[in-house]
């Protein structure tokens, strides 16, 4: 199975407060590392980036792969962040990677042999650059800000900002980001905005001025229970977009959040999202952190917290019978650390991963089944990854 590319960026407004690639484009680097524990495999995955947030230890980027079911660390890995980590992007080439921090945004090289990061320039000052994003072209980096401001800053193909075209930026209608995802085609941009809802901007990336005037936010199901859209993510065909919200279901009490589905159809220059008539569903946990769509469509998942206790990932089928479509949640679902707060596939199509900052354990990864191609199968887990996990990013 394959995940979509450009899924989702992840932060830690929540917390503290989804780019899948190109085969093989990676090759296992020859630096040792420790394995987890975990049912066991023997596959093998391209390299991947969790970013490690904590008040109480150092801030880093720890660097991995899977050589035939052995968790392996990158050569240098862990890389340090300056400042306390937010939010983490790799750019489509694979070449560059980007940071957000207390501190600002900062510039990575990626060592294409290694897969080891160096920290480059200053992009941003922006310190509460809560979430950020690559487009499909490369050319921007979004910068999704407590501020209250989504901004698109121009950069180089040598990754650096791009001095000569000037930093756009739009208000939105809240300043407590949760998420930020492109649409495929990356002329969409949703945010996941709290108790405010979700706010969606229209993007062009050939233009100077790439962001629309952002929507009206699609309010969320249940605000006078603390309802609030805490994660985001698009079908990869752009039909749906997925919103993942808590308190969806206030009268219980071990499944309040939910998933809710939109439809997204286009009408000259507008873009509308209409939600399916038996949205929302019921994800399965107290609070939907983390939304996994693969690449067919046929299946979206979604990583719920469950309070203190271990997490969980459950997921839904999609049927699609010309215009209309259907979501059914799935029978199994598959056990995470506490908190899960991230989910990624590996590029080599291998390994779906989840990061939970709650720990026990911070790191799983998991394979598809061979029976049932939509159940997920603990392979390895890990507590070793780095404290406070908030975001977990494949190399393309």
């Amino acid at each position: 199975m394959k995940f979509g590319r450009w899924a989702l960026v992840f932060c830690v407004a929540s917390l503290l407060a989804g780019l899948a690639g190109c085969g093989n484009f990676w090759q296992a680097p020859s630096s040792s590392g420790s394995s987890g524990s975990g049912s066991g495999t023997t596959l093998s995955s391209a390299n991947f980036y969790i970013l490690n947030s904590s008040t109480s230890v150092a801030n880093t980027v720890s660097g991995y792969y899977i050589n035939a079911g052995s968790l392996t660390a990158l050569t240098g890995s862990p890389y340090a962040v300056s400042g306390l980590a937010y939010s983490m992007a790799v750019d489509p080439t694979g070449s560059f990677a980007y940071v957000s921090s207390s501190n600002g945004i900062y510039l990575y090289t990626i060592d294409s042999s290694t897969g080891a990061l160096t920290e480059g320039a200053q992009i941003s000052q922006d310190e509460e650059a809560k979430a950020i994003a690559i487009d499909p072209t490369g050319k921007w980096l979004i910068d999704v800000s407590d501020l209250g401001t989504i901004s698109a800053l121009p950069i180089t193909s040598t990754g650096a900002y791009n001095s000569s075209i000037s930093t756009q930026s739009r208000s939105m209608a809240a300043t407590t980001v949760q998420q930020v995802a492109f649409s495929p085609s990356g002329t969409l941009i949703a945010v996941a905005l709290g108790s405010t809802g979700t706010q969606i901007f229209s993007f062009t990336a050939g233009n100077t001025s790439p962001l629309s005037t952002g929507s009206n936010p699609i309010a969320v199901v249940n605000s006078a229970s603390a309802g609030a859209a805490t994660a985001v993510n698009f079908d990869p065909q752009t039909r749906l977009l997925y919103v993942a919200e808590t308190s969806v279901f206030p009268n219980s009490t071990s499944s309040p959040g939910g998933l809710r589905a939109f439809a997204v159809t286009t009408s000259g220059t507008t873009t509308n999202f209409t939600e399916l008539s038996a949205s929302p569903y019921a994800s399965g946990g107290t609070g939907p952190h983390a939304i996994l769509a693969e690449a067919n469509g046929n299946y979206v998942y979604v990583a719920n917290w469950e309070g203190t206790s271990s997490g969980n990932i459950s997921g839904f089928s999609l049927a699609v019978s010309g215009s209309s479509y259907a979501l059914t949640s799935l029978a199994n679902t598959a056990t995470t650390g506490v908190e899960p707060s991230s989910l990624a596939e590996d590029n080599k199509g291998n390994f779906v991963f989840a990061i939970s900052s709650g720990g026990s354990p911070y790191w799983s990864a998991y394979t598809f089944d061979a029976t049932t191609a939509s159940k997920l199968d603990l392979a390895l887990t890990s507590s070793s990854t780095g404290t406070g996990p908030v975001a977990i990013v494949p190399v393309p």
